[in-house]
């Protein structure tokens, strides 16, 4: 049966109605065959009559008319269809006339284009050609005002009937298109303008203006209701489980994940006991109330709708869509929001890192410096002392750059712009050498890459920390960088003529490892006679400009 139906229903309408005329026609040839003493009278008119429609029939087969089902040019046809079918039974015995069968055949074709106008439009037709026919029939001296009453009768109740079933398919069919357009673009924002789109957009697909939402996280008893009265949203947070009790919320099935259902009067009840211990607008079901559960990976509710303009089986099986796609969003909502927070903590972790590893470096080496020319105030020269301080002051204006940086986030504006790789650590190397007063060489190895700033800003605190690593903590004096991209990575060498790996295991060490884990690289660390050797390995390839 399912696959007749379905076979049905995919059927082309056009072609179906151009088959049924066919059919139509073929029968009735076939009844004046069979039956050749009805008509008693015009029987070579009438088999005139249908065999022009047999052939007209035909014609409507074989080349259909190109047009939309619902195109106004096929009233035309149908118009000729009655015209036809009506003066067959005019010929026929007229309102007596066994052909007044097929007559119904326009009202079903019309309908199935154009619905339940289509229904009013074609009784309209079959009226006028019942009174064009019966009218006469009556001031024949032979009265049959019984038969036209009764035809006339079964056609306006034909035309009610199936116009109930054009109305039905309209009316499911804006209900789909509406839902279809669900609203996509709010993603985050107030739980109140989030919930006033979903009961709006609910309200319009299925013609509700009274509607509660009603959630909680699973196995925690605090939860969250709302109410929609076509306005507005009026929101309750439950924190007490005993409210939850009171109302024996469990018992009347608000978080039952079950398909949407009407609810009973008792159900009913408790939802208003609820809104009324929450002092909260009551939602009024007049005639009858839905409800449809959902459940997600980390909350549960329920939606209940009253008074739906739409069959008590419609509303409960749209809830139930509606409940479907409010828990989803509401699942997704608040993991954005969860990534929103994770990406906040991420960034002000890699805050705190950078400020470790470039400004407060910069003042450990300012202060440094300042206690190296205090204690040799006394036998240095003027212009000796002058340069070292110059070197001070150059130091604390990196040091108020990178801080304004830092304020004002222009690192997030300039994070997309590339730039060359050796060129910024060349800069770098430069910068260490007066910083720290040490010996750094810089060699690059391969052909030159350009990466996002972003990139090459973790390159270069990479290069920072473990240059201050060697200086704090190995006394180095000299610090050798080599620096090259090769195999879709960026290889980063320092070699330094410190106390060697004895300095491995301090808290720089660990923290330049963590760094250089946080890009997905990896780090070796190699003893040299003396110094020690610290190699990383960073993946860029799919991050090269």
């Amino acid at each position: 049966m399912a696959a007749a139906r379905n076979t049905l229903l995919i059927t082309d309408p056009n072609r179906l109605i151009a088959l049924g005329r066919l059919v139509t026609a073929c029968f009735a040839i076939l009844a004046i065959y069979l039956d050749p003493t009805r008509p008693g009278r015009f029987l070579p008119e009438a088999r005139h009559v249908l065999a022009f429609y047999l052939a007209y029939a035909l014609v409507l087969v074989v080349a259909p008319v190109r047009r939309p089902v619902d195109s106004p040019v096929h009233f035309l046809f149908h118009v000729a269809d009655t015209a036809i079918l009506g003066w067959l039974a005019f010929l026929t015995d007229e309102l007596t006339s066994p052909f007044f069968s097929f007559l119904p055949f326009t009202l079903m074709a019309m309908t199935v284009r154009w619905g339940f106008i289509g229904a009013i439009m074609g009784a309209f037709l079959l009226e006028i050609a019942l009174f064009a026919i019966g009218i006469p029939d009556t001031l024949d001296g032979e009265s049959e005002l019984n038969v036209l009453i009764a035809r006339s009768v079964y056609f306006l109740l034909s035309a009610l009937m199936l116009g109930y079933f054009g109305a039905y398919r309209e009316s499911s069919r804006e209900r789909l298109a509406r839902l279809a357009k669900w609203p996509m673009e709010r993603a985050l924002g107030s739980r109140r303008a989030w919930l006033g789109e979903l009961c709006s957009h609910a309200g319009d697909v299925t013609g509700s203006r009274h509607m509660m939402v009603v959630w909680r996280e699973h196995d925690r008893p605090d939860g969250v209701v709302a109410v929609w009265n076509g306005d507005g949203v009026e929101l309750a947070d439950l924190e007490n489980s005993v409210l939850w009790d009171r109302v024996e919320v469990d018992r009347a099935g608000i978080f039952d994940r079950g398909e949407g259902r009407v609810l009973t009067r008792g159900e009913a009840d408790a939802f208003a006991i609820l809104l009324d211990h929450l002092r909260l607008p009551l939602v009024p079901v007049r005639d009858f109330a839905v409800m449809a559960g959902f459940s997600g990976l980390r909350f549960r509710g329920s939606i209940l709708i009253a008074d739906p303009d739409c069959r008590p089986e419609d509303a409960a099986l749209l809830c139930d869509i509606i409940a479907t796609r409010a828990g989803s969003e509401l699942e997704r909502i608040d993991l954005v929001a969860r990534h929103s927070d994770n990406v906040r903590a991420e960034e002000r972790n890699r805050l705190a890192q950078d400020l470790h590893d470039s400004v407060l470096q910069d003042l450990t080496a300012t202060s440094l410096k300042l206690r190296a020319l205090a204690a040799r105030a006394g036998s240095l020269t003027p212009e000796e002392a002058g340069g070292q301080t110059r070197e001070i002051e150059d130091l604390v204006t990196e040091q108020q750059r990178r801080i304004r940086r830092f304020v004002e986030d222009h690192r997030e504006a300039r994070a997309e712009r590339a730039v060359d790789v050796a060129d910024e650590l060349r800069r770098q190397a430069e910068l260490l050498q007066r910083k720290w007063g040490v010996a750094m060489p810089f060699d690059w190895e391969g052909a030159p890459i350009h990466l996002r700033r972003r990139t090459v800003e973790d390159i270069v605190q990479l290069v920072s920390e473990a240059t201050s690593n060697a200086v704090r903590h190995g006394s180095a004096s000299s610090v050798r960088l080599r620096a090259g991209h090769t195999g879709g990575a960026m290889h980063l060498t320092l070699v330094d003529n410190g106390t060697g790996l004895c300095a491995s295991g301090g808290q720089g060490s660990i923290s330049l490892r963590a760094r250089v884990l946080q890009l997905g690289g990896s780090m070796f660390l190699a003893g040299g006679t003396p110094g020690l050797e610290v190699t990383m390995v960073i993946p860029v390839g799919e991050l090269a400009a």
